[in-house]
């Protein structure tokens, strides 16, 4: 008997696409971390940020809390000054800008906010603001990595400036089109010109930049295995929800119908199937109802929340809306939320804050002209975070006046200068002993134009009551 002939093929390796090679043959210790795709499809991640409400959640939810509660300017001693600024501020509509700027560092791993500045001497973009030369900052406009092609970074670490930016350039995707007196539309035959920017003119912040990177790294990246595996889970649930139930009708004799007979008693039959509703049947007809087994999809999909809120470090309760929000009641994990937004606002916003108040102090013909900013004493601070409810506000409330009146009953403090100690509580959740309005200067010589008639007799009393001179 011949020997059967066996044909050998030349092996070709496989071509794993995860990212860990999970090949048997591979040991243990020398699983590694595979790289794929190319980091950076901005317009992937505008669509994936579009369509998915997941992606949509994770990059918006940051920025809104970051920015919804907006900002005051305190300008002690200057009411009518810092009413001007704040004003103007409001009128930059900066609150909603900063809110796309950090939208885009979460979409994009970069964020930019340009100034648009009108200069009593025009001179270009690729040249530094001079401080003398300002006459007003117009607008502030937002926009993402899309159109950057490079900004250029000290990277030499001896220098002053290690790590700072000097220029950026940006390169317009479309030249625009015109419109004649009938409606038509004019091409624009104009070559598309890059634009750079002194880093005096734009604010950039980066998420998760290394130093041998030349851009940041977007969320919807970093989390794109826990966001697909979300779409698979809402995919799949959808699919178990149409077919949770399942009616089967098991009959020799309609199975052996003509088919023109069958088609009709299959649709009659399907009618009364297709609700609860009773159903006649003979003897040798059997209707089975059968459901989809769902043990164990509930430690699934927390799982994948989980997995989710770890990756892009946004709690589970916060990204599902399950918390309240209140004070008393919130999590431990809730408030490290809240905390991380607090250091993002304080460490980020708030520098990008104070240089568009210096531009305005620059500005000529903006506030009375020119002001120095070093010879005021101002300061940005966020408004609360936390949205306490009446119980929380009216306790914590209570708590703060009983302190206050021992402070000044005791000869401590004096009235104003425990009104001042809660005026400077600009960033918690209470609010109700803070004096929001214009500060009134007093005389430091003359009791009678620092307290009030009543607040000299108390304060005489307890002297009195006391035993001091």
């Amino acid at each position: 008997m011949a020997k059967k002939k066996i044909k050998h093929y030349k092996s070709t390796p496989a071509v794993r696409t995860d990212m860990l090679d999970l090949n048997p043959s591979v040991g243990y210790e020398d699983l590694a971390w595979k790289t794929t795709g190319d980091p950076a499809d901005y317009q992937g991640w505008d669509d994936r940020y579009k369509y998915d409400p997941i992606a949509h959640k994770i990059v918006a939810k940051f920025a809104e809390d970051a920015t919804r509660n907006g900002f005051r300017l305190v300008m002690p001693g200057e009411p009518d000054l810092q009413d001007v600024y704040q004003n103007r501020l409001n009128e930059l509509k900066i609150q909603n800008v900063l809110a796309q700027q950090t939208n885009f560092q979460r979409r994009h791993g970069d964020g930019y906010i340009a100034y648009i500045v009108r200069e009593l001497h025009p001179t270009s973009t690729f040249d530094p603001l001079k401080i003398d030369n300002i006459d007003n900052l117009v607008a502030l406009h937002a926009f993402g990595q899309k159109n950057v092609e490079s900004y250029r970074t000290n990277d030499d670490p001896t220098s002053d400036d290690y790590g700072k930016e000097s220029k950026l350039k940006i390169m317009p995707k479309q030249t625009g089109v015109t419109y004649d007196k009938n409606g038509d539309i004019v091409p624009n035959n104009n070559k598309l010109e890059p634009i750079v920017l002194d880093s005096t003119r734009y604010s950039h912040i980066s998420l998760d930049k290394f130093d041998e990177d030349t851009n940041g790294t977007s969320i919807i990246k970093r989390c794109e295995r826990q966001l697909n595996n979300m779409a698979i889970a809402s995919v799949s649930a959808g699919k178990m929800l149409r077919e949770f139930t399942l009616k089967v009708f098991q009959s020799d004799r309609l199975m052996n119908e003509p088919l023109d007979k069958f088609q009709q008693d299959k649709a009659e039959i399907s009618r009364v199937a297709n609700t609860e509703a009773m159903m006649f049947t003979g003897n040798d007809d059997k209707v089975l109802k059968l459901g989809t087994p769902v043990a164990g999809m509930n430690v699934l999909l927390d799982y994948l929340w989980q997995d989710l809120s770890t990756a892009c470090n946004i709690p589970k309760s916060v990204l599902t809306g399950e918390q309240a929000g209140t004070l008393a009641g919130a999590s431990q994990d809730v408030q490290n939320y809240y905390d991380s937004v607090k250091a993002f606002q304080e460490q980020v916003l708030k520098p990008e804050i104070m240089n568009i108040v210096r531009l305005l102090m620059y500005s000529q013909s903006f506030g009375g002209g020119y002001l120095d900013p070093d010879s005021l004493e101002w300061h940005i601070e966020f408004n609360p975070l936390w949205t306490p409810d009446d119980k929380t506000q009216s306790e914590v409330l209570v708590n703060h006046a009983n302190a206050a009146g021992t402070l000044v009953t005791n000869g401590i403090y004096a009235p104003d200068e425990v009104r001042s100690m809660f005026d400077q509580q600009g960033n918690n959740a209470i609010q109700g002993m803070q004096n929001n309005s214009n500060p009134v200067t007093d005389s430091a010589d003359n009791p009678e134009d620092r307290y009030t008639k009543e607040e000299i007799e108390q304060y005489k009393r307890d002297i009195e009551r006391a035993g001091l001179e």
